[in-house]
């Protein structure tokens, strides 16, 4: 009896010992996570003011551009080619040569042909003297077989014979007008009046048909070649104009007038399209130069207008903060056309709204702003 007793106020002993220890300890945690609650619950900075910039919205002229790299081309080019085969007799080209057109700049050496001339030539009479005996036995053998003085068989083969005669005549006139032409053609003429650009071919070697010879190049009048994307194709049409500029030349622009539009693209999608500079200003412009060309697609006289800058994106819709009275009020809207640091506010927005454009990152609906002027 005794030791039960004994081992009963053992554990009470202990059990007081353990709730003066832990006890404490619950204490002092739940007074931590009270504090701890209180620093995560949201202050209200409601009333707090928000240093913000504004900027009216306003109705003004809308005008977008959609810039191409692009280059300055001769408006006239040719690649100028042998027509024969020889050897280059005479040939008076360098770089740079201005020729007009028609100005005859070389020869082939002919010397083969013109035998060759002399020789249909001396053909061409043995045929003609030919055609006239064979003619003249054709009539004879017509003659006596008419008048039941001769064969059927016989005025056949004269008739066959002065055909055959004929024919070798008409073929030596032939070959002769041909030797003639190759003799016309070894004569080198610029197709169109320019400057010469590329020279491949030098006096004393030889070209076959088909070798190039030069390049000639007008950039009296030049044109400017771009390529754009499919879609921008069909946006623009002939007769329309934009402007072309360099930094070569500074603030100078350039007016171009389209003449060309490619109805078929490129491996690549992209359509060719060729504007004529009308006036060059002074300037030689020259051919391969780097340009970029502005083509004005869009064009609105009215247009509502915010800065990029106050347009917040949300997953669903994008939205701004305006200025009400002190206050800044989110308001949803629809946009159009980006250009440069302007957007276009479709709906959502009227003109005079003042739209914040900078602290929107520490605003939400209701909050009280100062306006920084």
């Amino acid at each position: 009896m005794k030791n039960t007793n004994q081992k009963k106020r053992n554990l009470i002993i202990l059990a007081s010992f353990c709730l003066l220890v832990i006890l404490p300890i619950i204490i002092v945690l739940a007074g931590n996570k009270k504090k701890i609650n209180e620093s995560a619950r949201p202050v209200d900075r409601t009333d707090i003011p928000v240093a913000v910039s504004v900027m009216t919205a306003k109705i003004s002229p809308l005008k977008t551009n959609d810039q191409y790299p692009a280059t300055i081309e001769p408006l006239d080019q040719v690649m100028l080619y042998a027509q024969n085969s020889g050897m280059i007799a005479l040939l008076d080209l360098y770089l740079g040569k201005e020729l007009k057109k028609g100005q005859v700049i070389g020869r082939l050496d002919t010397r083969i042909l013109q035998i060759n001339l002399k020789n249909a030539q001396i053909e061409r009479n043995l045929a003609a003297i030919n055609k006239t005996k064979k003619l003249d036995d054709y009539n004879r053998a017509r003659d006596l077989f008419e008048n039941n003085a001769g064969l059927q068989v016989n005025m056949l083969t004269a008739k066959n014979e002065f055909d055959n005669a004929v024919n070798k005549l008409e073929n030596s006139e032939i070959q002769i007008r041909l030797i003639q032409q190759q003799i016309r053609n070894s004569i080198i003429i610029s197709p169109l009046s320019g400057a010469v650009s590329a020279h491949m071919i030098k006096q004393g070697e030889f070209v076959s048909p088909g070798s190039p010879i030069a390049t000639i190049s007008n950039t009296a009048a030049v044109k400017v070649t771009v390529f754009v994307d499919q879609q921008m194709s069909y946006k623009l049409k002939t007769g329309e104009s934009a402007v072309i500029t360099s930094p070569l030349f500074g603030e100078e622009t350039f007016k171009g007038k389209i003449n060309y539009i490619s109805s078929v693209s490129d491996s690549n999608h992209n359509y060719q399209i060729d504007l004529l500079i009308s006036e060059k200003k002074g300037i030689l412009l020259k051919g391969g130069t780097d340009v970029q060309v502005s083509f004005n697609t869009v064009s609105k006289k009215e247009a509502l207008q915010i800065p990029k800058s106050s347009l917040i994106n949300d997953s669903k819709d994008p939205y701004v903060f305006i200025d009400n009275n002190g206050k800044a009020v989110t308001k949803i809207i629809k946009t159009g056309i980006i250009q440069n640091d302007l957007v276009e506010v479709l709906s959502g927005l009227n003109e005079g709204d003042r739209v914040i454009t900078t602290g929107q990152i520490n605003l939400r609906a209701g909050s009280t702003i100062n306006i920084i002027k």
